[in-house]
């Protein structure tokens, strides 16, 4: 494989972010002092740089040849290192998504970390490879190079789920999501070894030109349910989920933070892009696999979500549910005419779209202010329904945005959480799956009361000492908290756009 200069600038996004975190673990062995802050301000730098290009592309001086597409607004796609990477609008719009993510958890960071023991260079250098894992991923061809940057995208967010070694439910966090995704890798790299066996390729495209034989349907079918396993264990849907509750409350909040948005938004894009690898030949197979995990997991985490009290862990069941309701959006009926299935992938994809991009953005601002507040109350220990008035005034930005967050996840109208279920259940309807969306807004309905057992406390209650909020947010912290209040907020405003520009996404995936 001969390497050019075409391939090199196609992954320049990537490279960037590579020699960024390089760059972050080199200055903590070069510099003395400050160090830390040193790799925050690389960091930062790096992700911006990036943004940057992926936002904006880069063509010839005659505009004539696209080296790599511009995001949102690309029609054309580029191919990289002999067909192993392609660069489309799918790639880049998923890694605005990644990159956004990544600045906010970077800024939560900064000031959140330096109220406890875990400020360490080393987070950022693990935050940058994780993107670029990621990023490298949306790119991917074939089935080898998927893999394999998926897995750099996913080592370092375990590295940081088990970052507090002298915390023993930390510890047993990190074990107990370690040991599950060798598991779940397992289970991926059969799924493909499957494929390979009988199509003889790795290559998505050709993967997907493969129509069902009744000679290899079943092994094909197998090959496609191992690796839908390997992904949802990544997105922790039903019945993949026995580490959610757990890894969510042992993680340093934060570090749950990336691991509930950045990570679940790397899962649930790439899933989505081998779900639209299928030949339409073997969705009629697959169905049931679908239906079970959205169905499983809708119930599982609204019913979990009552028996806690503990915040963390009702944020973690939400996110079972929240899969649940983004694998409604893989489910086609048996008996729907193979004619309608290009039309029903481009409305599911681009709903999907729309869901995971107001569904991470809310985890990750929930998330963040719980870090916040722990951060400056340890001695208040976990964050509970029974103690969330001590830790909160209600009048506070600290209040305000743990509220419209919930109040996203729970999907209450104008935020970005209702913008999604509307795109949720206009799919269902248009697609014919009634039941399933009876199922769903069943789901909504029950988790209701684990949301509003987090509202009440926040602004009615009486509390017998009035409470200071006094995070310390600092002023990185209150753009970052700001900006996401304002896009959650405002979510509708975008729904047009993020609607055509994945709809575009999806018909030049591939």
């Amino acid at each position: 494989m001969n390497i050019e200069w075409k391939d090199i600038l196609v992954t320049l996004p990537q490279l960037v972010l590579v020699t960024g975190s390089l760059i972050v673990l080199l200055s903590q062995f070069t510099f003395k002092k400050n160090r830390t802050r040193m790799a925050w301000q690389f960091s930062t730098l790096t992700l911006f740089i990036a943004l940057l290009l992926v936002i904006f592309g880069i063509s010839t001086a005659d505009g004539k040849t696209t080296l790599f597409p511009a995001a949102f607004t690309a029609f054309d796609a580029v191919i990289a290192f002999s067909g192993s990477l392609r660069y489309s609008a799918f790639a880049a719009n998923s890694i605005v998504v990644f990159l956004v993510l990544a600045l906010g958890s970077l800024f939560m960071m900064r000031r959140v970390l330096a109220d406890t023991n875990l400020d360490f260079g080393e987070n950022y250098f693990l935050l940058l490879m994780s993107v670029a894992g990621y990023s490298y991923a949306v790119c991917a061809e074939d089935l080898i190079t998927l893999f394999i940057a998926l897995e750099v995208g996913s080592i370092p967010i375990l590295v940081l789920v088990g970052m507090n070694r002298d915390s023993l439910t930390n510890n047993e966090a990190a074990l107990k999501y370690l040991l599950l995704s060798a598991f779940a890798v397992a289970f991926f790299l059969l799924g493909i070894a499957l494929i390979y066996s009988v199509s003889g390729t790795v290559r998505l495209r050709d993967i997907q030109n493969i129509a069902p034989h009744y000679m290899r349907s079943q092994v094909m079918v197998l090959g496609y349910i191992l690796i839908f396993v390997g992904f949802f264990f990544k997105i922790g849907a039903f019945p993949l989920h026995s580490y959610i509750a757990d890894v969510y409350e042992g993680s340093a909040t934060i570090f749950t933070g990336i691991l509930g948005s950045l990570s679940k938004a790397g899962g649930l894009f790439l899933l989505l892009k081998i779900y639209s690898v299928m030949h339409d030949g073997f969705r009629p197979y697959l169905m049931p696999v679908f239906l079970t995990v959205a169905v499983g997991s809708l119930l599982y985490g609204a019913f979990a979500s009552l028996a806690t009290r503990n915040i963390k862990r009702i944020l973690a069941y939400s996110s079972i549910s929240h899969a649940g309701f983004l694998a409604c959006f893989l489910v086609i009926p048996k008996d729907t005419n193979v004619a309608l299935f290009s039309t029903l992938k481009q409305e599911a994809a681009a709903g999907f779209y729309i869901y995971a991009v107001g569904y991470t953005l809310a985890s990750l601002l929930s998330f963040g202010i719980i870090a916040y507040a722990e951060a400056k109350h340890p001695e208040k220990g976990a964050l509970t329904i029974d103690n969330l008035g001590e830790f909160f005034s209600g009048k506070g930005l600290g209040s305000w945005s743990l509220a419209i967050s919930v109040l996203s996840l729970l999907g209450m109208p104008p935020l970005a959480g209702f913008i999604g279920k509307f795109f949720l259940f206009k799919y269902l309807a248009f697609s014919g799956n009634l039941t399933l969306a009876a199922i769903a807004g069943i789901a909504t309905a029950i988790s209701l009361y684990a949301y509003v057992t987090i509202i009440l406390p926040l602004f009615f209650t009486e509390r017998k000492v009035v409470t200071e909020e006094k995070f310390g947010f600092g002023e990185s912290g209150r753009v970052v908290l700001s900006v996401l209040l304002v896009v959650i907020g405002l979510f509708a405003s975008f729904t047009a756009f993020l609607y055509n520009t994945g709809i575009t996404a999806m018909q030049r995936i591939f």
